[in-house]
């Protein structure tokens, strides 16, 4: 099996503080002074094939050709990226088009910062994790493409990789089923609070898909069996071993629901919704398993083993949260949530070629508060600044876990209060640039100082697009944008 790994040198110190970057690269060489920006301030002039812009694209055949002499794994080959800056001209060079389109980010968040000037410099990048992803739940309140594709926007800018759709819970079913059309015809309408619902039908995924794609993320389509369930059972009859139906759910409690091993529509349901998602799972299949309070361990094993030998038939990989750590095979990876719980299993599963996603709640669930004032998120795992989501390292949060078993970080937003993209967003940012960077670079800790200036050229971006997000204390948001409130 490839080995996963981070770089175990730090990247402490070496990131041209002061050019806006994040995430910070792995290498920052200063050759000289400043340099004219070639074709002006406008980042978005910067394409990856060059056309009408001063950048010389080179493809090479190896990381060493990058001039590289530290270890490479292959994964990070397909995003590594070499970047020179001089007063001659700007050279991109890369092994895979994935560098590329990392190597063109990097230069438009310099262009951002520079004012008109870019650094002599030489960059040499590549990501400590393969997997940096967002988990958005739009069960609980619905979000449809439009957004969806704002969103990927902002974590296209800080070389996010995987959008993690968390498609299905007990308030709402937000993906069409084609076997199982009642799913969307009774359970999509609504939405936490009695707000409206909707869905993502199959060509609805394919667009985004293709957008993902364009962006450099690949989509992760979730739906939550055997708990967080309810609105299928309310959908599907046959889901229920005596064939009634619950009426529909617009609360915000959990664990309440489970699906059967004695009802007869069960294995029919997981066949269909496996095969529903399968053609846009290419980069894993998210079958959930968290928070099984009324599960029968035994029926649990049997229901999570049920999807788990349903995406496997697939030839896809398949992800669960911490819960289901015990049932996964070699090559699956497991999210970690509730860094509080006993994680031996997680680390069993580590040991037996299992990868491992941290998404530790006090650290990058973004529905945390900001603090007790925040007038939107929950508290259940305490209020986390922006600061929290930084300096932290994921090696460090599995007991007994091996750092190369670490497949990736992904920060989490779940909607319960969020009903409208002014409310994703003022959660979503600034903390989201922090999990990045963490992503990218392998850890924050000790990086506030530098991370605090390197943020201002982003949210200068955000608040020419009109993004609404939170003043974190510690940042000077007004030399950033000349106001005071957001």
């Amino acid at each position: 099996m490839e080995t996963r790994g981070v770089d175990t040198q730090p990247r402490t110190q070496r990131h041209g503080s002061g050019w806006g970057l994040i995430p910070r690269p792995f290498s920052f060489e200063w050759t000289g002074p400043t340099t004219p920006v070639p074709w002006g301030r406008d980042p978005d002039a910067v394409e990856v094939d060059g056309r009408g812009v001063a950048v010389e694209l080179r493809q090479v055949t190896s990381p060493e050709d990058l001039g590289s002499a530290a270890e490479t794994h292959p994964w990070q080959v397909r995003e590594a990226y070499g970047l020179e800056i001089s007063d001659r001209g700007i050279r991109l060079s890369y092994v895979d088009r994935e560098g590329a389109h990392r190597g063109a980010w990097t230069l438009r968040r310099m262009v951002r910062a520079g004012g008109g000037v870019l650094p002599c410099a030489r960059i040499l990048d590549r990501p400590a994790y393969r997997w940096r992803g967002l988990g958005l739940d739009i069960a609980r309140h619905f979000f449809p493409p439009a957004d969806l594709c704002r969103v990927m926007d902002v974590m296209e800018e800080v070389s996010l990789n995987v959008l993690h759709l968390h498609l299905s819970d007990d308030q709402g079913w937000r993906v069409e089923v084609p076997a199982q059309p009642r799913l969307v015809e009774e359970s999509s309408g609504g939405a936490v609070g009695g707000d409206p619902g909707g869905f993502l039908s199959q060509a609805d995924l394919a667009l985004l898909e293709v957008e993902a794609s364009r962006r450099g993320i690949a989509l992760v389509p979730e739906v939550d069996v055997p708990g967080h369930t309810h609105a299928a059972l309310h959908a599907l009859p046959d889901l229920n071993p005596r064939g009634c139906p619950p009426p529909a759910y617009t609360g915000t409690e959990v664990g309440f629901s489970t699906l059967s091993t004695q009802a007869p529509g069960t294995a029919a349901f997981l066949d269909a919704v496996i095969d529903a998602l399968a053609p846009f799972a290419a980069h894993g299949l998210h079958v959930g398993g968290d928070e099984p309070h009324v599960t029968a361990p035994g029926d649990y094993a049997r229901l999570v083993g049920m999807a788990l030998e349903r995406v496997h038939d697939h030839n896809l990989r398949a992800v669960a949260w911490q819960e289901a750590a015990h049932l996964l095979a070699p090559g699956d990876l497991v999210q970690v949530w509730d860094e509080r719980e006993d994680l031996s299993e997680v680390a069993a599963a580590g040991r037996r070629g299992v990868g491992v996603l941290l998404s530790p709640a006090s650290r990058i669930y973004l529905d945390m508060k900001y603090d007790p004032a925040t007038r939107i998120g929950t508290t259940w795992m305490g209020t986390t600044e922006l600061r929290d989501s930084l300096e932290w390292d994921p090696r460090q949060i599995v007991p007994g876990l091996a750092g190369e078993a670490v497949e990736g970080v992904e920060a989490c937003l779940w909607t319960e209060t969020v009903r409208d993209m002014e409310d994703l967003t003022l959660l979503l940012l600034p903390r989201l640039a922090a999990a990045a960077e963490v992503a990218w670079a392998g850890s924050g800790v000790g990086e506030w100082d530098s991370f605090r200036s390197r943020i201002l050229p982003l949210a200068r971006s955000w608040h020419a697009r009109g993004l609404v997000w939170h003043p974190s204390p510690g940042v000077d948001w007004q030399e950033a944008t000349g106001v005071t409130h957001h």
